[in-house]
Protein backbone atom coordinates (compact mmCIF):
# COMPACT_ATOMS: atom_id res chain seq x y z
CA UNK A 1 0.00 0.00 0.00
CA UNK A 2 2.52 2.62 1.18
CA UNK A 3 5.65 0.53 0.58
CA UNK A 4 6.41 2.14 -2.79
CA UNK A 5 8.25 5.47 -2.93
CA UNK A 6 6.06 6.67 -5.80
CA UNK A 7 2.90 5.49 -7.61
CA UNK A 8 2.71 4.20 -11.17
CA UNK A 9 -0.77 5.75 -11.24
CA UNK A 10 -1.86 8.77 -9.22
CA UNK A 11 -5.64 9.15 -9.16
CA UNK A 12 -6.91 12.56 -8.04
CA UNK A 13 -10.33 13.80 -7.12
CA UNK A 14 -10.98 17.19 -8.72
CA UNK A 15 -13.24 19.25 -6.47
CA UNK A 16 -11.72 19.63 -3.04
CA UNK A 17 -8.31 18.34 -4.13
CA UNK A 18 -7.28 20.39 -7.16
CA UNK A 19 -10.00 23.02 -7.31
CA UNK A 20 -12.16 24.91 -4.83
CA UNK A 21 -15.45 25.29 -6.64
CA UNK A 22 -17.70 26.16 -3.72
CA UNK A 23 -18.46 29.60 -5.15
CA UNK A 24 -19.73 27.97 -8.33
CA UNK A 25 -21.60 25.29 -6.38
CA UNK A 26 -23.48 27.88 -4.38
CA UNK A 27 -24.37 29.98 -7.42
CA UNK A 28 -25.49 26.96 -9.49
CA UNK A 29 -27.43 25.55 -6.54
CA UNK A 30 -29.14 28.90 -6.02
CA UNK A 31 -30.20 28.97 -9.68
CA UNK A 32 -31.70 25.48 -9.38
CA UNK A 33 -33.30 26.35 -6.04
CA UNK A 34 -34.86 29.46 -7.58
CA UNK A 35 -36.29 27.41 -10.44
CA UNK A 36 -37.89 24.86 -8.11
CA UNK A 37 -38.87 26.82 -5.02
CA UNK A 38 -38.34 30.50 -5.86
CA UNK A 39 -35.64 32.55 -4.15
CA UNK A 40 -37.52 35.27 -2.27
CA UNK A 41 -37.11 33.46 1.07
CA UNK A 42 -33.42 32.66 0.60
CA UNK A 43 -30.73 34.88 2.15
CA UNK A 44 -27.80 33.58 0.12
CA UNK A 45 -25.04 35.56 1.83
CA UNK A 46 -26.17 34.44 5.28
CA UNK A 47 -26.18 30.81 4.15
CA UNK A 48 -22.85 31.03 2.29
CA UNK A 49 -20.49 30.15 5.20
CA UNK A 50 -22.74 27.27 6.28
CA UNK A 51 -22.97 25.96 2.72
CA UNK A 52 -19.18 26.10 2.33
CA UNK A 53 -18.64 24.29 5.64
CA UNK A 54 -21.22 21.60 4.88
CA UNK A 55 -20.08 20.93 1.29
CA UNK A 56 -18.27 17.87 2.64
CA UNK A 57 -21.54 15.95 3.07
CA UNK A 58 -22.33 16.15 -0.65
CA UNK A 59 -21.59 12.98 -2.60
CA UNK A 60 -22.86 14.11 -6.02
CA UNK A 61 -23.68 17.58 -7.28
CA UNK A 62 -27.46 17.23 -7.57
CA UNK A 63 -27.66 17.08 -3.76
CA UNK A 64 -26.46 20.70 -3.44
CA UNK A 65 -29.83 22.42 -4.02
CA UNK A 66 -31.26 20.07 -1.38
CA UNK A 67 -28.55 21.24 1.02
CA UNK A 68 -29.71 24.82 0.49
CA UNK A 69 -33.31 23.72 0.99
CA UNK A 70 -32.53 21.91 4.24
CA UNK A 71 -30.67 24.92 5.64
CA UNK A 72 -33.50 27.26 4.64
CA UNK A 73 -35.96 24.97 6.43
CA UNK A 74 -34.01 25.11 9.67
CA UNK A 75 -32.23 21.76 9.73
CA UNK A 76 -29.20 22.08 12.01
CA UNK A 77 -25.62 21.74 10.80
CA UNK A 78 -25.06 18.79 13.15
CA UNK A 79 -28.12 16.98 11.82
CA UNK A 80 -26.96 17.56 8.25
CA UNK A 81 -23.40 16.44 8.94
CA UNK A 82 -24.37 13.27 10.78
CA UNK A 83 -27.50 12.17 8.89
CA UNK A 84 -27.29 13.61 5.38
CA UNK A 85 -27.55 10.25 3.60
CA UNK A 86 -30.88 9.52 5.30
CA UNK A 87 -32.18 13.09 4.97
CA UNK A 88 -31.82 13.16 1.17
CA UNK A 89 -34.38 10.44 0.22
CA UNK A 90 -36.87 11.89 2.70
CA UNK A 91 -36.49 15.34 1.16
CA UNK A 92 -36.90 13.99 -2.37
CA UNK A 93 -40.13 12.25 -1.38
CA UNK A 94 -41.47 15.24 0.53
CA UNK A 95 -40.70 17.68 -2.29
CA UNK A 96 -41.93 15.33 -5.04
CA UNK A 97 -38.58 15.37 -6.83
CA UNK A 98 -36.15 12.82 -8.25
CA UNK A 99 -32.37 12.92 -8.31
CA UNK A 100 -32.38 12.76 -12.12
CA UNK A 101 -34.68 15.80 -12.37
CA UNK A 102 -32.41 17.89 -10.16
CA UNK A 103 -29.26 16.65 -11.91
CA UNK A 104 -30.68 17.56 -15.33
CA UNK A 105 -31.70 21.01 -14.14
CA UNK A 106 -28.28 21.58 -12.57
CA UNK A 107 -26.51 20.64 -15.82
CA UNK A 108 -28.84 22.91 -17.79
CA UNK A 109 -28.14 25.86 -15.50
CA UNK A 110 -24.40 25.28 -15.72
CA UNK A 111 -24.47 24.90 -19.49
CA UNK A 112 -26.45 28.13 -19.84
CA UNK A 113 -24.01 29.94 -17.56
CA UNK A 114 -21.05 28.59 -19.53
CA UNK A 115 -22.57 29.57 -22.87
CA UNK A 116 -23.53 33.09 -21.86
CA UNK A 117 -20.92 34.12 -19.27
CA UNK A 118 -17.94 31.77 -19.50
CA UNK A 119 -15.48 34.12 -17.79
CA UNK A 120 -17.86 34.61 -14.88
CA UNK A 121 -18.31 30.85 -14.49
CA UNK A 122 -14.55 30.30 -14.53
CA UNK A 123 -14.04 33.09 -11.99
CA UNK A 124 -16.22 31.23 -9.49
CA UNK A 125 -13.52 28.52 -9.25
CA UNK A 126 -10.15 28.79 -7.57
CA UNK A 127 -7.38 26.23 -7.86
CA UNK A 128 -5.62 25.56 -4.59
CA UNK A 129 -2.19 27.21 -4.11
CA UNK A 130 0.59 25.74 -6.26
CA UNK A 131 -1.40 22.68 -7.45
CA UNK A 132 -1.33 23.77 -11.10
CA UNK A 133 2.48 23.85 -11.47
CA UNK A 134 2.64 20.62 -9.46
CA UNK A 135 0.11 18.99 -11.77
CA UNK A 136 1.89 20.25 -14.88
CA UNK A 137 5.23 18.90 -13.65
CA UNK A 138 3.76 15.50 -12.87
CA UNK A 139 2.04 15.28 -16.24
CA UNK A 140 5.46 15.70 -17.84
CA UNK A 141 6.86 12.76 -15.87
CA UNK A 142 6.89 9.33 -17.51
CA UNK A 143 7.19 7.53 -14.16
CA UNK A 144 3.67 8.32 -12.95
CA UNK A 145 0.46 8.52 -14.98
CA UNK A 146 -2.12 10.98 -13.64
CA UNK A 147 -5.87 10.40 -13.69
CA UNK A 148 -8.67 12.64 -12.48
CA UNK A 149 -11.65 10.77 -11.06
CA UNK A 150 -14.58 13.08 -10.40
CA UNK A 151 -18.35 13.09 -9.96
CA UNK A 152 -18.30 16.34 -11.97
CA UNK A 153 -18.90 16.25 -15.72
CA UNK A 154 -15.46 15.67 -17.24
CA UNK A 155 -15.98 18.52 -19.71
CA UNK A 156 -16.30 21.01 -16.84
CA UNK A 157 -13.03 19.88 -15.26
CA UNK A 158 -11.33 19.94 -18.67
CA UNK A 159 -12.54 23.49 -19.37
CA UNK A 160 -11.13 24.76 -16.07
CA UNK A 161 -7.77 23.07 -16.63
CA UNK A 162 -7.49 24.36 -20.20
CA UNK A 163 -8.27 27.89 -19.06
CA UNK A 164 -5.34 27.62 -16.66
CA UNK A 165 -2.90 26.30 -19.23
CA UNK A 166 -3.07 22.60 -18.37
CA UNK A 167 -3.47 20.31 -21.38
CA UNK A 168 -4.80 17.27 -19.55
CA UNK A 169 -5.36 14.10 -21.65
CA UNK A 170 -9.09 13.66 -22.19
CA UNK A 171 -8.98 9.90 -21.69
CA UNK A 172 -7.45 10.41 -18.24
CA UNK A 173 -10.39 12.43 -16.90
CA UNK A 174 -13.03 10.01 -15.64
CA UNK A 175 -16.11 12.12 -14.96
CA UNK A 176 -19.79 11.66 -14.22
CA UNK A 177 -20.46 10.76 -17.85
CA UNK A 178 -18.79 7.37 -17.29
CA UNK A 179 -21.65 6.48 -14.95
CA UNK A 180 -19.57 4.33 -12.63
CA UNK A 181 -18.50 4.67 -9.00
CA UNK A 182 -14.93 5.62 -8.15
CA UNK A 183 -14.34 2.11 -6.81
CA UNK A 184 -14.99 0.65 -10.26
CA UNK A 185 -12.69 3.18 -11.92
CA UNK A 186 -9.90 2.37 -9.46
CA UNK A 187 -10.43 -1.34 -10.04
CA UNK A 188 -9.92 -0.80 -13.77
CA UNK A 189 -6.72 1.17 -13.09
CA UNK A 190 -5.43 -1.57 -10.79
CA UNK A 191 -5.58 -3.98 -13.71
CA UNK A 192 -3.04 -1.90 -15.64
CA UNK A 193 -0.52 -1.00 -12.92
CA UNK A 194 0.56 -2.44 -9.60
CA UNK A 195 1.01 0.76 -7.60
CA UNK A 196 -2.00 3.09 -7.46
CA UNK A 197 -2.41 6.02 -5.07
CA UNK A 198 -5.72 7.85 -4.65
CA UNK A 199 -6.10 11.37 -3.23
CA UNK A 200 -9.64 12.27 -2.15
CA UNK A 201 -11.09 14.85 0.23
CA UNK A 202 -14.18 12.86 1.21
CA UNK A 203 -13.58 10.32 3.97
CA UNK A 204 -16.69 8.30 3.12
CA UNK A 205 -15.33 7.69 -0.38
CA UNK A 206 -11.96 6.52 0.97
CA UNK A 207 -13.66 4.17 3.41
CA UNK A 208 -15.72 2.64 0.60
CA UNK A 209 -12.53 2.08 -1.42
CA UNK A 210 -10.86 0.53 1.60
CA UNK A 211 -13.67 -2.03 1.96
CA UNK A 212 -13.94 -2.83 -1.75
CA UNK A 213 -12.65 -6.24 -2.83
CA UNK A 214 -9.66 -5.94 -5.14
CA UNK A 215 -8.63 -2.47 -3.97
CA UNK A 216 -6.74 -3.49 -0.84
CA UNK A 217 -3.42 -2.41 -2.36
CA UNK A 218 -4.50 1.13 -3.29
CA UNK A 219 -2.70 3.84 -1.29
CA UNK A 220 -5.36 6.11 0.21
CA UNK A 221 -4.79 9.78 1.06
CA UNK A 222 -7.23 12.24 2.64
CA UNK A 223 -6.63 15.78 1.36
CA UNK A 224 -6.91 17.82 4.55
CA UNK A 225 -7.33 21.11 2.64
CA UNK A 226 -10.48 19.95 0.88
CA UNK A 227 -14.15 19.64 1.73
CA UNK A 228 -13.86 17.76 5.00
CA UNK A 229 -14.35 18.47 8.68
CA UNK A 230 -12.20 18.18 11.80
CA UNK A 231 -14.38 15.24 12.78
CA UNK A 232 -13.66 13.29 9.59
CA UNK A 233 -9.94 14.08 9.82
CA UNK A 234 -9.89 12.78 13.40
CA UNK A 235 -11.52 9.54 12.27
CA UNK A 236 -9.04 9.20 9.40
CA UNK A 237 -6.08 9.75 11.72
CA UNK A 238 -7.01 6.55 13.57
CA UNK A 239 -7.27 4.51 10.37
CA UNK A 240 -3.95 2.85 9.54
CA UNK A 241 -4.96 2.40 5.91
CA UNK A 242 -5.44 6.12 5.26
CA UNK A 243 -2.82 8.85 5.32
CA UNK A 244 -3.77 12.46 5.94
CA UNK A 245 -2.07 14.62 3.32
CA UNK A 246 -1.46 18.35 3.66
CA UNK A 247 -1.42 20.72 0.71
CA UNK A 248 2.26 21.40 1.39
CA UNK A 249 3.02 17.67 1.15
CA UNK A 250 0.93 17.31 -2.01
CA UNK A 251 3.10 19.89 -3.74
CA UNK A 252 6.30 18.13 -2.67
CA UNK A 253 8.05 14.97 -3.81
CA UNK A 254 6.18 11.69 -3.40
CA UNK A 255 8.79 10.53 -0.89
CA UNK A 256 7.46 13.16 1.54
CA UNK A 257 3.90 11.90 1.40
Amino acid sequence: MFNATFPHILALDFDGVLCDGRGEYLESSWRVYSEIWGSSDLDLETLRPRFYALRSVIETGWEMPLLLRSMQQGVSDLEIEENWSSLVPKMLEREGLTSSEIAQLLDEKRDRWLETHLEDWLAHHQFYPHVLPTLKKRLESTATKIYIITTKEGRFARKLLEKNGINFPSDQIIGKEYQQPKTQTLLSLMKTETTVWFVEDRLKTLLSVQKFSGLEAVGLFLADWGYNTARSRAIASKNQGIRILSLEQFNQDFSLW
